[in-house]
């Protein structure tokens, strides 16, 4: 397993990290649909079980004048499954997600702060928060991941 990459993030390499590592080694590593999204991880904490993230997607993201409900779903979804990776050492993936979009968002920035709810041995329950560069509430997201223990199933 290459742990130089994003997959350093997870297992025995990521949980050796400090929160801040993490955090800089996720931004060294960005996934191509985080870097279409121009996201960037901005600090989190293991023991509080949170994350926070920033996006300036691009004009692809946007219908219009207005941030597309695909785009809002993934800025969320990344981040919610994101801080589960850095709470538990284990790389989330989406099982469910409901979202709620409270207003259209027409800001270039974004900030997403994800949460542990609630850990079990296989699986995890998410929420993220998604505010525009004023701090104006957008949408939400609460989500159900698996827990991926097994990290050689990702190479």
């Amino acid at each position: 397993m290459d742990v130089n990459g994003y997959l350093g993030l997870f297992g025995e390499a990521g949980n050796t990290l400090s929160d801040a590592e993490w955090v800089a080694h996720a931004n060294k590593h960005l996934t191509p649909n985080l870097s279409t999204l121009n996201a960037r991880f901005l600090d989190g904490s293991r023991d509080e079980r949170w994350l926070r993230m920033s996006y300036e997607p691009g004009s692809s993201a946007f219908n219009f004048t207005v941030i597309s409900g695909g785009s809002i779903a993934e800025m969320l979804d990344q981040t919610a499954t994101h801080c589960g990776s850095l709470v538990t050492g284990h790389p989330c993936p989406t099982l469910s997600m409901t979202v709620t979009i409270l207003r259209s968002g027409t800001a270039k920035g974004y900030v997403a702060t994800g949460r542990v709810l609630k850990l079990t041995k296989t699986n995890a329950v998410l929420d993220a928060d998604l505010d525009d560069e004023t701090g104006r509430r957008i949408a939400s997201i609460t989500v159900v991941s698996q827990l991926l223990t097994d990290i050689s199933r990702l190479i």
